[in-house]
């Protein structure tokens, strides 16, 4: 009797280690499968943004010779547009400064806004 109980001991024991050794395989398999799905998805989505880059310089190139064509002086909206956005950048930091409670609840409700829509 005790030599049939440690003969099951030892078979038991046997499969424990099999099972491990079947699971540890599975869980190296899953993550290689996975590190290789992960490198596969960062290309693709490397490619994706190089192609929305290329189009959108190509948009931009298009939208400012039909400007020009048409008489619009797009170097002078540049101009324009970076000593408005310099403005507002001064107008921003002012209020800031001045008022810094009110500021920071602007933002924090700006920052509830955003997740409030991300979220759906």
């Amino acid at each position: 009797m005790a030599a049939t109980s440690s003969t099951a001991k030892r078979q038991a024991a046997a499969s424990v280690k099999r099972a491990k050794d079947e699971v540890s395989d599975a869980a190296s398999d899953t993550a290689e499968r996975a590190r290789r799905a992960g490198r596969r998805v960062k290309g693709e989505a490397e490619e994706i943004e190089a192609s929305l880059t290329r189009g959108a310089e190509d948009l931009a190139a298009t939208v400012s010779s039909k400007l020009k064509a048409v008489g619009v002086d797009t170097d002078r909206m540049v101009e324009v547009a970076r000593e408005q956005a310099g403005d507002l950048e001064e107008l921003i930091i002012r209020e800031i400064r001045e008022r810094p409670l009110r500021a920071l609840g602007l933002a924090a409700a700006v920052g509830l806004f955003v997740g409030f829509l991300s979220a759906r």
